[in-house]
């Protein structure tokens, strides 16, 4: 089932399966929020995660 995140910002990610999530999420941040890399696990996405 897939899984999305709303972020703060506005933007939805989401993605099909947990590694799709974490990885789509990281490049979210990336590009959005630089200032956010590095500072969630992957446990932290999954946990603000919820079904799409």
């Amino acid at each position: 089932m897939p899984k999305q995140i709303d972020c703060p910002c506005g933007e939805t990610v989401t993605g099909e399966t947990d590694d799709e999530l974490v990885s789509a999420t990281e490049a979210h941040i990336s590009e959005r929020h630089p200032e956010m890399v590095g500072t969630k696990s992957r446990e932290e996405i999954l946990a603000m995660a919820h079904d799409a």
